[in-house]
């Protein structure tokens, strides 16, 4: 049964490792930026904006039934498809595949950040866990990726040991050799916890009525298209509520929560419309924000990465806000802020992983 007895461990150098990944993570940002033009530091590659709709279910369980799936409703949403990388580069290469949406229209309630807010932002990735227990080897492997396959295989072996290194590739090869169906018929998983009311939960997009593109087939914006002119694309969205610490840890990112001991309840549906036409408003969208800090309290991240997110998209989004129109100043990048406009070719991670796994001996 979902517990509310989940806890936050935050450690004592939380403070400063992230800190200091904002500002690494800002340099790379920076570099990248210099190369393809302003754009995000992780997930570049934009594929496709879109709009849609999120009906909230009738009759959920009350574990269930917390913050904007208190009551059953629709509400509007923008969505963001992109490529993971810090680069923009080829769909053929291998990479993690983003969907993320903003849920609009709700009435004012308390936001995570603090105040009140009118939208609830969810970020998914299609892997069903994530690639380590922890931010700082999350970020050490981007920033290592972002340079050379010869930085990365030397970041992997100093950071895990040789055998350490060697199965650590490998892991990470197996996770970009499976298989992409496309954003039409592909589940896509939140991988971090946050924040149901007073339990928590990680989410699963399933697709319901999405057709799998073909092998080999990489167009993966076109494919959504043609999908979409046929009906609009609808998805179930899950919620798979915490159990014990023990099966469904907050702090351990890289545990998988298995169905077998957390099962996932459809909490609402998620439909798909065909893009509009409006060119200002397909670069307004790609230009918007998708992050899990823009939250309802109700919704707030939770564990360690999620800490992590908050300190480092906040560098990210800042960058682009300046880089966009320097007078611009939104009220959101204004609190807190301590970084300046201007502040400080590798391949994707998931090609260098695999150039990694061919290169290196057997484990």
């Amino acid at each position: 049964m979902p517990s509310k007895t989940w806890k936050e461990v935050v450690g004592a150098d939380e403070a400063t490792r992230h800190a200091q990944a904002a500002k690494d993570i800002a340099e790379m940002q920076r570099r990248k930026n210099a190369q393809f033009g302003t754009g995000r530091a992780l997930h570049r590659k934009g594929l496709l904006v879109s709009t849609g709709e999120l009906e909230v279910a009738e009759g959920l369980p009350a574990y269930a039934a917390q913050g904007l799936f208190a009551r059953p409703g629709r509400y509007p949403l923008t969505l963001r498809l992109s490529n993971g990388g810090v680069d923009v580069q080829s769909d053929r290469r291998p990479d993690i595949r983003g969907f993320a949406f903003r849920v609009h229209g709700l009435p004012p309630l308390p936001a995570a950040l603090g105040g009140k807010t009118e939208h609830q932002d969810f970020s998914l990735i299609n892997q069903t866990s994530f690639a380590f227990a922890s931010s700082a080897h999350f970020f050490g492997l981007v920033l290592a990726a972002s340079q050379s396959p010869a930085t990365l295989l030397k970041w992997v072996f100093k950071t895990f040991g040789l055998l350490g290194g060697l199965k650590t590739i490998k892991r990470m090869g197996a996770t970009f050799k499976r298989p992409f169906l496309g954003f039409a018929a592909q589940t896509f998983g939140s991988t971090l916890p946050i924040a149901f009311g007073p339990y928590a939960a990680k989410l699963r997009l399933k697709p319901i009525n999405g057709r799998p593109m073909a092998v080999g087939d990489t167009g993966w914006a076109a494919d959504f298209q043609r999908q979409l002119k046929a009906e609009p694309l609808r998805y179930e969205l899950q919620a798979q509520f915490f159990e014990s610490e023990a099966k469904t840890p907050i702090e351990d990112a890289s545990i998988e929560w298995l169905e077998a001991d957390a099962p996932f309840v459809t909490i609402a549906t998620l439909v798909v419309n065909p893009p509009p036409a409006d060119a200002q408003w397909q670069r307004q969208a790609e230009a918007g924000v998708f992050d899990p800090w823009q939250a309802l309290a109700d919704h707030r991240p939770l564990g360690e990465v999620m800490r992590a997110r908050k300190v480092v998209y906040f560098s990210s989004q800042q960058r682009r806000a300046c880089h966009r129109n320097q007078e611009e100043d939104p009220p959101r990048l204004r609190a807190g802020s301590s970084l300046a406009c201007n502040q400080s070719h590798g391949l994707s991670i998931g090609a260098s992983i695999l150039f990694l796994k061919h290169c290196a001996p057997p484990a």
